[in-house]
């Protein structure tokens, strides 16, 4: 029997806030030219340069055939580009300059959508945001390699 929801519930408010954060930025990538799944997958690609089309459909769980699609869709818009591997069965991707530079214009927006509604909070509110990011980093396996302090207004607010 699974454990009874209550709106006050930490783990439900952070997930309800996830997926109201996802849909206002794929919103704001409405019109770029890319999908958010095509989003996605051009920063995984322009991260590990050289990941072949097995690798892109397990990290994003979808099956090969399906990510093999994508691929070539993105392929045939000039936004990836292929190359054999050492193996002939497999094809090492590289993002094309055509296909950083969607990146980098959807990234801008996305960033500029947040950095506006950052500019609503106070500067302790903005403190509590880093704190949470911060933390949220560590429970998603992706920590800061160190410990920070955080300062404002000269004094130092918290360490994480």
């Amino acid at each position: 029997m699974g454990r009874e929801r209550h709106p006050d519930d930490l783990a439900h408010q952070l997930q309800r806030l996830v997926l109201r954060l996802g849909r206002e930025l794929r919103a704001h990538n409405a019109g770029a030219g890319a999908s958010n799944a095509d989003a996605m997958l051009l920063a995984e690609v322009r991260h590990s340069p050289g990941l072949g089309v097995s690798e892109l459909a397990a990290m994003e769980n979808v099956a090969r055939s399906v990510m093999s699609e994508r691929v070539k869709r993105l392929e045939q818009a000039g936004l990836v580009a292929s190359t054999p591997g050492a193996d002939r069965r497999r094809i090492a991707l590289t993002i094309t300059e055509a296909g950083r530079d969607l990146l980098e214009h959807i990234t801008a927006r996305r960033r500029d959508w947040m950095a506006e509604r950052l500019t609503a909070l106070s500067p302790e509110e903005r403190l509590a945001v880093q704190v949470a990011v911060t933390s949220l980093e560590r429970i998603t396996g992706q920590a800061r390699p160190k410990t920070q302090n955080l300062r404002l207004g000269g004094k130092t607010r918290c360490e994480i």
